[in-house]
């Protein structure tokens, strides 16, 4: 690469590539560097001799470019270059005229190289940085007008839009008559059940009009024997471009039958000619992708609430990975959850009568241990708001006991009619259809009117502040009325596991024998096998252990190595891959050397010979399909807020949103100044890339299995001069806790503040399975939008999940309470107003 001194004579060097090998040369190079010094003068002939040198290198981009490589033979010799490489390499043979050292430089630095990406963005935020100095003499406010914007698309979960029929894009003459008044216009798609038209003159008329359609184009071809036209009914007119555009829906006739049956074979005939509308199918597809991507790795736990003889009961909860822990906290002494206390009639009342947008509130629990018993205390910040000193005394004694617990609490209304899933392909693809939920299912969801969504947002330095707030003895009795009784006959709520696609390279089996343990310090310690495969172990202990993940350990076998002479079941090598929250539980996987692991090969026969009489540690559900009927359900409901992470080589964009049926806050914050509702700008959270930087260099250190990593993000909404100002910070741009405490509680007198918990979380590999049916339909008609939609999943990295806690942050703060529910007040009524249609 020309050496950095003489980067400002690049245009005297690209001048002479072309005459490196021609008479001229000299003669022309002495004009174009007369002015020069004769060191520059020899330096610049030194370098285009250098660059002119024969290069004999093989060129092997893969893995250093954004782009897709194939092989590419010159020569004798077979590089591998994408397609932009490749157009610099045959420009560049035909300016040096051979493959020569400085060609093959320009190969290695082109614009989609993840090097070259990599040191413009560097360069870019040092230049970002430099402009933001205080040196730079600019106010906050022209730096804000100067963001650039950094828009996302959006997602919406439970979007699919199925249509009956396959529409094919296809252009044909047709006439318009209404009224007496015959308009041409011309056919922008067309299906059996209707069409888009493009009109080449206005028409005045509304949706909901019935017209008759002449179709002048297809009867010059075809013996329709439709002279009175075919009746059509306006569906929606809309104007693109000064172009104006009818959707149209046929209705049924006397012909209606008979012209049915022609389109129907006229597109069958032609869809492999003219292109197919896949606009619908892929727009499921994506949104399967990511839902797929998201409901896993939510850390909600939804509460499915059914409503009998007039009292709610919890019937059953969804759980996830990222869940389980909410779920094992609300577990009595017998392992039966308490939602039944936790979820009351008049709880559920109160809440589903607040305005605003979102019904929801905060949380506060706790428990109690008596005689092996164990009681259960909740409250929410409404019932506290009762009188300071009850809000008081259970804050500061909750916050002191080790269970101590804050919760995100939200109803969500829904209904069995919403769990089975819309059809994605057309009717007529002749697709095969999901099999509908079996009547076991229906009879259980059948009562399903409310969902309870519970998210942990506890943190441990929130509770220390609320461990500050005074608790006097006398006051204890006063927090019996938030205990939770316990009932004579306990109802059985189920959780039920998301089902998603199995990570795991294998299956385990379900198997109980001993295992000895020891160290590297010669410490034996006895447990048992819960699971096996031929790679890995998960090992149970009576006592908690010491290790951590990427320890080595010694196992042995004893009760294995009664019936296996061939293997020498002792002293076998694994190392530690997790270890469970208690301790006793432990994932091991063998630790291979140069020799085959005796281990490995132990279990590998033991599987092969006796595969039918193992049992797999995936259990079979009680009721099949319940899993996905929960899961639509929720989706349909929840109106939740996720950012997508996309890993384009060795850099990270956030450029993709999803939204619920329901608009969140923060969606509308963020579409404030937008006319789009199918983009948003993120530029405003995002922050000139320092955010989206610091998700990238977290999500580069975790694993798919970690837990979320957990931000703040503050949104200070200022009303200037009858305009909405919007400012933002995270939670580690706050020197200290006090300093984050100080800029809440003076938010209460400058603005409306909103504060998101946001939860990262790395993804593994796209459910294949689950969009397999959309992706072998889009294939069929364009391999190539299969493939940009195939890799889009692919390039997934990590997922954002946000949750609105702008009700806790001045509680948590010890702001007054009075003060704190005026604030509330204000807060629901901007996100009222925030509820109605962008301008």
């Amino acid at each position: 690469m020309t050496a950095a001194d003489l980067q400002q004579y690049i245009g005297v060097i690209d001048r002479m590539k072309s005459l490196l090998n021609s008479a001229d040369f000299d003669q022309v190079f002495s004009l174009l560097t007369s002015d020069l010094p004769k060191s520059k003068q020899f330096l610049l002939k030194m370098e285009l001799k250098r660059m002119a040198q024969p290069c004999n290198y093989f060129i092997d981009l893969r893995g250093h470019v954004d782009g897709e490589v194939i092989p590419y033979d010159y020569m004798g010799k077979t590089h591998y270059m994408d397609y932009n490489a490749i157009k610099v390499f045959e420009a560049g043979l035909k300016q040096y005229g051979s493959y020569t050292l400085g060609l093959y430089e320009e190969v290695l630095n082109t614009e989609n190289n993840f090097r070259v990406m990599h040191r413009k963005e560097t360069e870019q935020r040092v230049r970002s940085a430099l402009q933001q100095s205080p040196d730079n003499g600019n106010s906050a406010a022209e730096q804000e007008d100067n963001v650039v914007p950094q828009y996302a698309s959006v997602v919406r979960f439970g979007g699919y839009t199925a249509r009956q029929d396959e529409r094919m894009h296809f252009s044909i003459d047709v006439e318009i008559e209404l009224n007496g008044k015959r308009v041409r216009a011309s056919t922008s798609d067309l299906s059996v059940s209707g069409c888009k038209l493009k009109l080449q003159q206005p028409m005045t008329a509304a949706a909901g009009q019935t017209v008759k359609l002449h179709f002048t184009g297809l009867e010059q071809e075809f013996m329709l024997g439709l002279a009175d036209g075919v009746i059509y009914k306006i569906v929606d007119i809309e104007t693109q471009a000064a172009a104006i555009y009818w959707r149209l829906q046929r209705q049924q006739d006397d012909n209606e039958p008979q012209f049915a049956a022609f389109l129907q074979n006229f597109i069958n005939a032609n869809k492999r000619r003219y292109k197919v509308n896949l606009n619908s199918v892929c727009q499921s597809l994506r949104t399967k992708g990511y839902e797929q991507f998201y409901l896993p790795r939510i850390s909600s736990l939804p509460v499915f609430i059914a409503v009998k003889d007039g009292q709610p009961v919890p019937l059953c909860t969804l759980t996830t990975d990222y869940n389980k822990a909410v779920w094992h906290y609300f577990l009595d002494e017998q392992h039966q959850a308490v939602f039944a206390g936790l979820c009351h009639a008049r709880r559920l009342k109160s809440l589903l009568q607040k305005p605003g947008p979102e019904q929801s509130t905060i949380l506060y629990c706790f428990t109690h241990a008596v005689k092996g018993r164990l009681f259960f205390y909740s409250a929410t910040s409404e019932e506290l708001a009762a009188s300071e000193q009850l809000r008081e005394t259970f804050l500061g004694f909750g916050a002191g006991k080790p269970s101590w617990r804050v919760f995100h609490f939200s109803v969500l209304r829904t209904s069995a009619s919403l769990a089975e899933m819309p059809a994605t392909l057309p009717e007529s693809s002749n697709s095969k259809k999901a099999p509908p939920l079996s009547t076991l299912v229906k009879h259980f969801i059948q009562d399903v009117r409310y969902i309870v969504n519970l998210t942990d947002i506890t943190s441990t330095e929130a509770t220390f502040w609320y461990q500050s707030y005074p608790v006097e003895q006398q006051h204890l009795k006063l927090l019996a009325q938030f205990g939770h009784k316990k009932p004579a006959t306990q109802s059985n709520c189920e959780a039920v596991p998301v089902q998603y696609v199995n990570l795991r390279s294998e299956s385990r089996y379900l198997y109980k024998t001993a295992v000895s343990i020891r160290d590297a310090t010669s410490t034996e310690l006895n447990g048992h096998s819960r699971d096996f495969s031929s790679k890995g172990l998960q090992v149970e202990t009576a006592i908690p252990v010491r290790f951590n993940k990427g320890d080595i350990l010694q196992l042995s076998l004893p009760d294995m190595q009664k019936i296996s002479n061939k293997y020498e079941l002792n002293s076998l090598r694994y190392e530690v891959m997790a270890v469970s929250k208690s301790r006793t539980i432990m994932n091991l996987r063998a630790a291979e050397t140069e020799e085959p692991h005796t281990g490995r090969l132990f279990f590998s026969q033991l599987i092969q010979n006796n595969r039918a009489k193992l049992t797999p540690a995936e259990e079979s559900p009680k009721y099949p399909g319940l899993s996905t009927a929960l899961r639509n359900m929720y989706l349909n409901a929840h109106n939740s807020f996720a950012v997508y992470l996309h890993r384009k080589g060795i850099r990270y964009d956030i450029d993709t949103v999803a939204k619920g049926s329901n608009t969140h806050s923060l969606h509308k914050l963020l579409s404030l100044h937008s006319d789009d509702e199918a983009q948003m700008d993120l530029a405003l959270i995002l922050q000139n890339n320092a955010a989206s930087l610091n998700f990238a260099q977290q999500l580069k250190q975790m694993k798919r299995f970690d837990s979320p990593k957990q931000y703040e993000l503050f949104l200070l909404v200022n009303n200037e001069a009858g305009a909405l100002h919007i400012s933002c910070k995270y939670d580690y741009e706050f020197s200290s806790e006090q300093s984050k405490q100080q800029f809440v509680l003076d938010a209460r007198q400058s603005g409306v503040l909103f504060c998101y918990r946001l939860l990262l979380s790395r993804t593994g590999r796209p459910d294949t399975d689950y969009i397999a049916p959309e992706l072998s339909y889009i294939s069929a008609y364009a391999i190539h939008k299969a493939r940009q939609l195939e890799e889009e999943l692919w390039s997934v990295a990590g997922v954002i999940d946000a949750i609105d806690i702008s009700a806790e942050i001045y509680w948590r703060f010890g702001a007054a309470a009075e003060p704190a529910k005026l604030q509330q007040q204000r807060l629901q009524l901007l996100s009222t107003q925030l509820q109605q249609p962008v301008a």
